[in-house]
């Protein structure tokens, strides 16, 4: 795995875990801006081949 996609996958997996402590601790604003970085992650990994999948398979901010 290149340097870029393990950095990848791994802001994806923060950004990830941010977004369940935020819905559990702020609610829905908090967890809206959350989610557009989450996206913009998600299209990055996409544009260059990167799979950053959930290993729960759980949707985005869910605790699995």
């Amino acid at each position: 795995m290149s340097e870029f996609a393990a950095e990848l996958r791994a802001r994806v997996d923060d950004v990830d875990a941010e977004l369940g402590l935020l819905r559990e601790a702020f609610g829905t604003r908090a967890v809206e801006v959350l989610s557009g970085r989450l996206e913009n992650l998600l299209r990055l990994a996409d544009r260059h081949g990167v799979d950053v999948r959930y290993a729960a398979d759980t949707p985005a901010g869910e605790v699995g």
